[in-house]
């Protein structure tokens, strides 16, 4: 084709087609902007923790432990362990919040009891697990200063300047926020403790004296990966072991889950948006086709090739589609800031990484692949097309006849993905969400906590509940007692295993598979647990109590996210292995909640107990995620709105173009203009209101399936995740909204007809 006539016709093609090619470039550079965003922040989510390890270096291999131990075990130990570069044992002094009371420079104040976490009072370390500031520089704290951790920022409005008083027993002292601690470990809600800086001169006339001294038993090796294998020969060991053990993998994932949920959210939006993008291609190239048939059929009258004619539409796609992925690209690095707010609140602030620019890049060029190769496949219907049928015959492309179908699936898809990341949010707030963290639903959570006369301070709540339970107060309660045990894996192998037992072991629990313990040989595992050991449902397993072998049947394996998701849980009792705490899950009467029938328990059995509402539980350990998916969510929501908007838009811009002949003959009989507007608006409506409900059946039918899917590809331990209630603010009240706004656009643009003029169309102009 003559290189001048293929210009004419390209820039002729634009000028007939400004709003058909603006909105087809809107929604390329938003389907660029969604899926390079996704990849920006789990790219640079991954640089930005790899970075502050390198500075605050978290423990591959961490063992918590309350009450004393001796150091000289535990380095004679570690000094003949192969492969072992560093290790150290990192004292603190653990509070409650009650004794923690904040001054703001206005007078006012506020407590820490509502905090969920653990809290804990430490000085700097040297070298190894050091807090950062902002800067990701290692913290220096002055005497009477005090660093408050970032994570409580989220609950609690805490400035630089404010005093925090300590008043525990008989010790009172005030400390100045002079910084926030950046923390490489504990830096998530789901770790459960936190940790604020102290100066070394101020602990050490603390440590001992106040509060409750908790160690942290810390291993670094070669290779981080050694640190399952390290603390199976741990464990086995006569050394300190009373609380909760954390290798490096799971610190990593911790910290990164927060994040990597609401880039999950993001990275289905985009999904749904990159298909959308390729309907709204289709349609497009179908309508500028049917446009332009006689062109065609003049061309290939004249000889020109089909590859000729073909790369006249495809070169407009692919300018269009490298704009896109130039704006899509721009918009996602200035959305960067906005998308990293809690990545940097979290890990201090890093700028984009080389690595994450170039994955940013990597994704455009593979959307952009992946849209001209569709649009080639579309194109493929001029080969197909007579020169006779489209001169003469006028025959279409394959244009659909009910354009007015795609209106409804596309409110099918934008239903789903606004509906679907709103369903999961409200889903994470109920306390049935505990039924996946390992518990089933009640009313209070109460942990008898890690420590000195664990036992004796079970007894207490033993007998206060019990007391409880004959004035009627409490209509029930079950206990479970938590040991630390070693079971063998399909190789031979001993792995450390946390079991909860207890004659309730198994109710109400997620199963993926089988049922809960019926006997004392049942035994039923985590997905976790039961993929790490090789286990499957049915087989035997071997768990070894103090050389003891017990056999025991997997009966069930089901879906937990607490101990790193690798938990056990039987009715046998283990009585010759001590607890490492009980748990009671307690249910009241009806009228009895409230804040005062807890703050009674805490006032009467006094510290080393942990009790919540299963609401305030799931809050505060899920707070942190739920927040940033519901931050997703919302902005789903309004992409949602823009994506009905411009579809709206597009598809009557189209069809007031290609049917302007038709609306001229019905303004021409006298047909009036509102009337006009009604024949209009009742179709798409009809279509709207179809494919509203249809996406509603489908995210109540899938959504958790797509979900349950991300969850699977994070590893965190639940499988299959089912919606559990669906709010009808959600599930009405959304596809009600984008019905309005596609009423409202359909109005609007309805308004074109107005402007037809009667004449030139009759005429046989356009």
């Amino acid at each position: 084709m003559n290189k001048n006539l293929y210009g004419e016709i390209l820039r002729n093609d634009f000028k007939k087609n400004p709003w058909n090619n603006l909105i087809l470039l809107l929604f390329m550079s938003l389907s660029v902007t969604l899926t390079v965003s996704v990849f920006f922040v789990i790219s640079q989510l991954f640089t930005t923790i790899s970075t502050m390890y390198e500075t605050s270096k978290p423990p591959h291999f961490l063992q918590m432990h309350k009450g004393e131990l001796v150091q000289e075990d535990i380095d004679a130990f570690n000094s003949t362990y192969p492969g072992m570069v560093h290790w150290q044992t990192v004292p603190m002094i653990d509070f409650y919040g009650d004794e923690l009371t904040v001054f703001d420079e206005e007078g006012n104040s506020f407590s820490l009891s509502e905090c969920r976490l653990d809290i804990s009072f430490v000085k700097q370390n040297q070298e190894y697990d050091v807090l950062l500031d902002e800067n990701r520089k290692p913290l220096q704290i002055k005497e009477g200063e005090i660093a408050v951790p970032v994570i409580l920022l989220e609950q609690y409005s805490i400035r630089i300047g404010d005093e925090i008083c300590l008043q525990s027993g008989d010790v009172k002292r005030t400390f100045t926020v002079s910084d926030f601690a950046y923390d490489g470990q504990m830096n998530s809600t789901l770790c459960s403790s936190t940790r604020f800086l102290i100066s070394d001169e101020d602990f050490t006339s603390l440590f001992g004296k106040v509060g409750e001294k908790e160690y942290l038993i810390e291993a670094y090796f070669e290779d981080f990966s050694m640190a399952s294998d390290y603390q199976t020969v741990y464990e086995q060991e006569n050394l300190p072991k009373d609380g909760q053990a954390v290798t490096y993998a799971m610190i990593f994932l911790l910290s990164a889950m927060t994040d990597i949920m609401m880039a999950m959210v993001f990275l289905l939006v985009g999904i749904l948006l990159i298909a959308i993008a390729l309907m709204v291609l289709r349609y497009t190239i179908l309508v500028t086709l049917e446009e332009d048939k006689k062109e065609i059929g003049t061309m290939k009258a004249m000889g020109i090739p089909y590859k000729e004619i073909k790369k006249l539409y495809f070169d407009k796609i692919r300018l269009l589609m490298l704009l896109g992925c130039i704006a899509g690209y721009v918009a996602a690095l200035f959305l960067s800031d906005s998308l990293f707010g809690h990545m940097s609140r979290t890990f201090g602030k890093m700028p984009l990484s080389i690595l994450t620019l170039m994955t940013g890049v990597v994704v455009c060029v593979l959307t952009y692949g992946i849209i001209l190769f569709f649009a080639g496949r579309v194109l493929k219907s001029i080969r197909k097309a007579d020169i006779v049928e489209t001169l003469v015959l006028e025959k279409t492309f394959g244009k659909e006849q009910n354009g007015y179908r795609l209106i409804g699936i596309f409110m099918t898809l934008v239903s789903f993905l606004v509906i679907v990341p709103n369903l999961m949010v409200d889903t994470m707030k109920e306390k049935e969400f505990m039924t996946y963290m390992g518990g089933f639903v009640h009313d209070i959570l109460l942990e008898v906590e890690q420590g000195d006369n664990l036992e004796k301070r079970k007894e207490d709540v033993q007998v206060l509940l019990e007391k409880e339970l004959e004035k009627g107060t409490v209509i029930g309660f079950v206990c479970f007692r938590k040991v630390r045990l070693q079971a063998l894996d399909t190789e031979g192998e001993l792995q450390g295993i946390h079991i909860d037992t207890g004659k309730a072991a198994g109710e109400g629990l997620q199963y993926v598979a089988g049922e809960k313990p019926k006997k004392e040989t049942d035994i039923i595992l985590s997905c976790l647990m039961a993929e790490s050991l090789g286990k499957n449902l049915g087989d035997e397993i071997l768990i070894v109590e103090n050389g003891t072998v017990h056999t025991f049947t997997v009966c069930g394996i089901y879906q937990d996210v607490t101990s790193g998701g690798k938990t056990a849980r039987t009715m046998y009792d283990f009585s010759m292995t001590a607890a490492e705490k009980y748990a009671y899950q307690i249910d009241v009467r009806t009228g009895q909640k409230g804040e005062q029938q807890i703050e009674g328990w805490r006032q009467m059995l006094g510290k080393g107990y942990s009790i919540e509402y299963m609401e305030k539980f799931v809050e505060q350990t899920m707070g942190g995620i739920t927040a940033q998916v519901e931050g997703a969510a919302v902005m789903a929501f309004w992409i949602g709105i823009g994506l009905i908007i411009l579809i709206a838009a597009l598809f009557l811009k189209l069809r007031m173009v290609s049917e302007a002949n038709f609306f001229a003959v019905k303004k021409a009989i006298g047909i009036p203009y509102r009337q006009i507007c009604l024949q209009e608006l009742y179709p798409i409506m009809k279509a709207g209101a179809k494919g509203g409900v249809i996406g509603v059946i489908l995210s109540v039918l899938f959504g958790d399936d797509a979900v349950s899917m991300m969850f699977r590809v994070l590893g965190l331990g639940i499988q299959k995740l089912q919606f559990i209630a669906f709010p009808i603010e959600i599930c009405v009240m959304i596809p009600v909204v984008l019905l309005i706004v596609l009423t409202a656009i359909t109005l609007v643009a309805c308004r074109q007809i107005k402007g037809i003029d009667i004449t030139a169309h009759l005429n046989g102009g356009d």
